[in-house]
C-alpha cells in the first residue's frame, strides 16, 4: 500500500479538500488498485494540508467488503442534497482529514544551547574564522540544536513554523566528518522512549529549513541532501547569494511530490550528491513535469574525481576544501598584499583619501577579482 508513482499527469487528481486539479496522489495497493477517490494526499501541504491515509480508511470503514476503485467514502458524513431520494452523504474533508503532529515548542527553545559542547557548530566555527558572526547567524536562522550528550539537533520546522521532528546526528569536530561510532537518531523516538511524547505520535517529514521561505519570499531555493550541506552552503554567499537552503536528509526523501508542495514562482536549483546525479536529474525531470521550475547542477558532477563519486561525495564536502584553502595564511598574505598595493595606486595616483580608495575599490569588483585569484572561485 502506498502513494501512486508519478506517471504523467493522468496520476495527479482533483483535490476533494481544496479543489485543486492534478495536484490530488490517490492510494494504490499492491496491485496498483485505487483505494477510494477521497483516499491520498494533496501536495498542496501549506496551503491545503489534506492527507487521508488507508489506515484511517479502513478504521472508519470496518465490516465494508469491496473499496477499490469506487466512491465509497467513509462513515465521517455530512448531508447533501440528491435528485432521487433527497439526501445523500458526502464526505466531508476537514473532518477526516489528518493533520501530522507536531513537537511542543518548548523542546526546540530548550534545545538552543550549550553550543561550546556541539561539535558541528565549533567546527563551523573553526571553518569560517573570519565570520563568526556569520556562523551564529545560521545557527539560529536554522535553529540547530544541541541535545544534553552533545550531539547536533536539526530541527523539520515546517512553513508555519510547526514543529515536525528533529534529527539527531553525532560529529567530528575537526574534520565535520559523521562519526561512525554513533547512529544518527530522531527527536520524537527518544521522546518516546522517555515518555515525553506520546507512543501515538505520527511523524510527518517536511524539509529541513523549510520554515526559512516564509522569512524569503522570492528567493531561488538551493536544495540538497543533507542538513550539513544546507548550513555549509547558507555561509558562503560569495558564491551562492541569496538562496534559501533547504535539505530532505536522505536520498529517499527525494521525490517529484514532495517537491510539489513548495511554491511554483520559485527557481529550485537542486545539487545532486556525487553518488546521486542522474537519479536526481530524473526526479528533477519528473518535478518540472508538475509544473516546477527546477535546475539539477553538475557542479560536483564535474568537480568530483572518479573515487570520490565512489564515496558519496557532497557539496559540503568541496565547499569545505575550498574553505580550507581561503583560510591559508599564505595565501591570504598574498590577497592582503594585492589590495594594499592597489588602495596605494589608488591613493598616490588619484589622489583619494583612504574611505574614498576603499569605497571605489569595493565598487570596481576588484575584491571579488583577487580573491578569485589568490584564493580559488566555484
Amino acid at each position: 500500500m502506498g502513494l501512486e508513482k508519478y506517471k504523467g499527469s493522468g496520476s495527479r487528481h482533483t483535490c476533494p479538500a481544496c479543489g485543486a486539479k492534478k495536484m490530488f496522489v490517490r492510494y494504490v495497493d499492491e496491485a496498483g488498485r485505487y483505494l477510494a477517490d477521497n483516499v491520498g494526499r494533496c501536495n498542496r501541504e501549506s496551503n491545503c494540508g489534506y492527507h487521508y491515509k488507508p489506515k484511517d480508511y479502513f478504521a472508519s470503514n470496518q465490516g465494508f467488503g469491496n473499496f477499490h476503485k469506487t466512491s465509497s467514502f467513509p462513515r465521517v458524513l455530512r448531508q447533501g442534497p440528491n435528485r432521487e431520494s433527497g439526501s445523500q452523504d458526502i464526505y466531508s474533508p476537514k473532518i477526516a482529514a489528518r493533520k501530522p503532529d507536531y513537537i511542543e515548542r518548548r523542546h526546540l527553545i530548550g534545545s538552543l544551547s550549550n553550543y561550546s559542547q556541539n561539535d558541528f557548530v565549533q567546527f563551523l566555527l573553526g571553518l569560517f574564522p573570519f565570520d563568526p558572526e556569520d556562523v551564529n547567524a545560521a545557527v539560529n536562522e536554522y535553529r540547530i540544536g544541541t541535545s544534553p550528550n552533545g550531539n547536533t539537533i536539526f530541527w523539520q520546522i515546517d512553513q508555519k513554523e510547526k514543529i515536525r521532528t528533529g534529527k539527531l546526528i553525532a560529529y567530528d569536530r575537526a574534520t565535520g566528518k559523521r562519526r561512525k561510532d554513533v547512529s544518527p537518531n530522531w527527536i520524537h523516538s527518544e521522546m518516546k522512549k522517555v515518555g515525553t511524547l506520546s507512543p501515538d505520535f505520527e511523524l510527518e517529514q517536511c524539509f529541513f529549513g523549510e520554515h526559512l521561505l516564509q522569512k524569503y519570499p522570492g528567493r531561488p531555493i538551493a536544495f540538497v541532501e543533507s542538513e550539513k550541506s544546507a548550513a555549509i552552503g547558507s555561509l558562503c554567499k560569495r558564491v551562492f547569494p541569496d538562496l534559501v537552503w533547504l535539505a530532505c536528509g536522505g536520498k529517499s526523501n527525494f521525490k517529484a511530490e514532495s517537491l510539489a508542495r513548495l511554491e511554483r514562482d520559485r527557481t529550485i536549483l537542486i545539487f545532486p550528491d556525487a553518488d546521486g546525479f542522474e537519479k536526481w536529474q530524473a526526479i528533477a525531470s519528473d518535478a518540472a513535469k508538475l509544473g516546477l521550475r527546477v535546475k539539477v547542477s553538475d557542479l560536483i558532477e564535474r568537480r568530483a574525481t572518479d573515487a570520490e563519486k565512489g564515496t558519496g561525495y557532497d557539496l559540503a564536502d568541496y565547499l569545505i576544501a575550498r574553505q580550507l584553502r581561503r583560510n591559508d595564511p599564505a595565501l591570504r598574505a598574498v590577497f592582503a598584499e594585492m589590495i594594499e598595493e592597489r588602495l596605494a595606486i589608488m591613493m598616490f595616483d588619484g589622489g583619494l583619501s583612504l574611505d574614498e580608495a576603499e569605497m571605489q575599490l569595493e565598487a570596481s569588483g576588484f575584491v571579488e577579482y583577487a580573491e578569485s585569484c589568490v584564493l580559488g572561485s566555484a
